[in-house]
């Protein structure tokens, strides 16, 4: 049999793009090693949000990490359940892409395909000086399988993974010490997240050492190092040896429209690159399939939310104003504290704000950054704002529930 689509890797990417093939009505086959789902289920985004919420709680590791398993086969129950009702062939084996319609399934045997989607994924990066060992120098991989706190904690990298992780292992009564080689936390970001973050790490007892190299780092100080200085491409060892993939920073190279160079082979996720996020790469996974099977269109990463699961949340979308500068953006910039809204005096923490970049000529919000209670669900409101390039004058004319956090989007727009 020949497929009209054959996926390598089940994560999010892989996963999303199996299910958007398998409703056109295409036959799909869906080739992964490990478990599927990928990083986010099984060792990223939800573990580590299960992490975050039972810390809030006070629960120790042993009962966090038994809730952890409880959601994540609750939720591989869902997923396996979406590819049978849709027909899709999950084939459990180690993929190599032979060529062009050619994939190599170990044990499994070769399958032939009209396309091919690599969904290969990432895994964590670890420093030539410091290589992982599982014991004392990890990976959040390994940290996500704790069931004894370390005393003392080193976190190196001060981005995402970092403080969030400073965040859950302090609060369950760690000693955290945070290295960043940067001058502020969140050093992808809006200066102004890192500097209102960084307050509020060290009122929580969280150490922080900006601009400090990692040979500074006194690691037998320390019972682990945790190393969260971001993700590589997994792909070397499913590319076959006369397999021609063009590649780029030591990521799959893919144009506008997610095709390799290579045949009717398209690529999704992590694999690229870039924004290293699971609802990234659904959307990719996702445009693959339409650019296969349907009307072409090149990617847009206008309006990609991030948010950092800490205390206080931090999250952004669109441009920073350091960005909208930097491209000579005629902008206007504002920013609304959380002090104005009644809802964070309801809910006990005004600490925070929500600053937005706005073009002066089109009356449309181009960015916002926002530090404070449920950042990371207000983020996605400004998402659908620029995405769809709502003018500020329309936002004037909306109404928000009272009382609400999200009344801010409505104080924003009267400012201007």
């Amino acid at each position: 049999m020949t497929y009209d689509l054959c996926v390598i890797g089940a994560g999010w990417a892989g996963f999303n793009a199996a299910l958007a093939a398998a409703k056109r009505g295409k036959s799909v086959c869906l080739v992964e090693e490990r478990e599927v789902g990928g990083t986010c289920l099984n060792r990223g985004c939800i573990p580590a949000k299960v992490f975050v919420a039972e810390s809030k709680k006070g629960v120790a590791l042993p009962d966090i990490q038994k809730r952890k398993k409880e959601v994540i086969s609750r939720l591989s129950q869902g997923l396996l359940f979406l590819l049978k009702n849709h027909k899709i062939d999950l084939v459990a084996a180690h993929a190599v892409l032979l060529g062009p319609g050619k994939v190599l399934a170990e044990g499994r045997g070769e399958i032939s395909s009209r396309y091919v989607l690599l969904a290969t994924g990432s895994s964590p990066k670890d420093l030539p000086q410091f290589p992982f060992d599982r014991k004392k120098f990890v990976s959040s991989d390994d940290v996500l399988e704790w069931d004894v706190l370390p005393q003392t904690l080193a976190i190196v990298g001060g981005g995402f993974i970092g403080c969030e992780f400073a965040s859950i292992f302090r609060r369950l009564g760690a000693d955290v010490t945070i290295i960043e080689l940067q001058d502020r936390l969140l050093p992808t970001m809006d200066p102004e997240l890192g500097k209102k973050l960084l307050p509020a790490f060290q009122k929580q007892g969280i150490k922080v050492l900006l601009k400090t190299s990692l040979d500074q780092l006194p690691v037998d100080n320390f019972e682990k190092v945790l190393i969260a200085i971001g993700r590589g491409c997994r792909f070397e060892d499913s590319r076959g040896p006369s397999c021609l993939i063009k590649m780029e920073k030591k990521s799959v190279w893919a144009d506008l429209r997610l095709a390799t160079g290579t045949k009717n082979v398209y690529a999704a996720g992590d694999i690229l690159g870039g924004y290293m996020l699971a609802h990234v790469a659904a959307y990719e996974g996702e445009l693959a399939v339409r650019n296969m099977f349907g009307r072409p269109e090149n990617r847009d990463y206008r309006a990609i939310p991030s948010s950092a699961f800490t205390v206080p949340e931090a999250a952004s979308v669109g441009l920073s104003e350091e960005e909208a500068r930097a491209f000579g953006t005629d902008y206007q910039a504002k920013t609304i504290h959380y002090l104005s809204v009644g809802m964070a005096h309801v809910l006990g923490d005004t600490q925070g704000f929500v600053k937005v970049v706005v073009d002066k000529k089109k009356n449309i919000i181009l960015g916002a950054t926002i530090v404070g209670l449920e950042a990371s669900e207000l983020v996605n409101l400004f998402s659908v704002i620029i995405r769809n390039k709502i003018r500020i004058s329309e936002l004037q004319k909306t109404i928000f529930a009272h009382p609400s956090l999200s009344e801010i989007v409505g104080e924003i727009a009267r400012v201007f």
